[in-house]
């Protein structure tokens, strides 16, 4: 469903073990798309004390361990265990974090070959838009976004990351039902961090039904609509930017002109089913909506040429991508 570096995750949940690693993490195993254990100051614990913790875990899931500490040689020992092991290493930024440190750090780690996220608050390291461009150059492969403060505006805090183009967001919050996980989600956050005091059977249910949304509509992490909040990736449902709505603010973020949009998103879908739309608003489906909208013009067009529901988001998936990588 989902890969991060070496680690491959058959669903976006990610569950933090308290306490250093308990054995009651094992009620996540097949809930969880990765287990995180820590945190270890490796100022003050051994490697042997993070082996131990994920072993008392036992996880047939995907593991990981969060750590800090300012010694270089111990990061490295640290990301030799994860790169070895096939964990993620999560590097927590502490109270004084400083972007350029916390760069090295990650560019130290990922000598060795680990997988790195780096975990902190929203506001701890600065503009959203420069931590994840210099987090991203440092080879950060996940961005671990501590949201349990945050309140009403943690969509809003995933949105500015994910349109700054850095890396993949795992979002920590108290998710309390499937709403809170789609607003993550359709924000730009790529996997849901829970608490490890977490309910397992809220964990199981949450993980099926976030898989169950995979296989209905290819997208699980689809976007709102721009001219809803939407992120960016949302350009991908765009209508013809022929009026003054939200798209205009979405394109002047890439400095891009509405005429090359237009051409950009025309021939990105050149080849392609989502040509075609005869019958649709402008004329081809590469304008029109996510399939959770209902639209019988679209549906008619998709009926038409034998395109299922979660093979056009797929193509739209793909679609938003090359939009901003082109």
């Amino acid at each position: 469903m989902l890969k991060i570096g070496y680690l491959e995750m058959d669903s976006p949940l990610v569950v933090i073990s308290p306490n250093n690693g308990s054995d009651e993490m094992c009620n996540f195993n097949g809930s969880a798309g990765l287990i995180l254990v820590g945190s270890f100051n490796l100022d003050q614990v051994s490697l042997s004390e993070v082996k131990k913790a994920i072993e008392v875990v036992n996880a047939d899931s995907p593991m990981g361990f969060s750590m800090t500490g300012s010694n270089r040689e111990s990061l490295t020992e640290a990301a030799e265990l994860a790169a070895g092991g096939g964990y993620l290493l999560d590097i927590e930024c502490t109270g004084g974090s400083h972007l350029d440190e916390v760069a090295d750090q990650v560019r130290v780690a990922k000598i060795s070959g680990a997988t790195v996220s780096v975990s902190f608050r929203p506001e701890a390291l600065g503009d959203e838009r420069m931590v994840a461009r210099k987090l991203k150059e440092a080879g950060a492969d996940l961005i671990h976004l501590d949201l349990t403060r945050t309140g009403n505006g943690r969509g809003k805090v995933i949105k500015r990351f994910s349109d700054s183009g850095g890396p993949k967001i795992m979002a920590q919050y108290d998710v309390a039902n499937f709403d809170d996980a789609e607003l993550l989600l359709s924000m730009g956050a790529d996997l849901i961090a829970l608490n490890g005091k977490t309910d397992p059977e809220f964990a199981s249910w949450l993980s099926e039904a976030l898989k169950t949304l995979e296989d209905l509509i290819g997208w699980y992490n689809a976007p709102k609509h721009i001219c809803s909040g939407g992120d960016l990736r949302g350009l991908a449902f765009c209508c013809l930017p022929v009026k003054n709505c939200p798209i205009m603010g979405a394109l002047r973020k890439l400095n891009i002109t509405p005429r090359d949009f237009a051409e950009i998103k025309m021939e990105l879908a050149r080849g392609t089913p989502l040509e075609h739309g005869d019958g649709t608003c402008f004329g081809s489906l590469v304008w029109c909506c996510k399939i959770t909208k209902p639209c019988f013009m679209r549906d008619a067009v998709l009926d038409r040429i034998g395109l299922s529901p979660r093979d056009y988001m797929k193509l739209k998936k793909k679609l938003a991508k090359d939009i901003l990588t082109s």
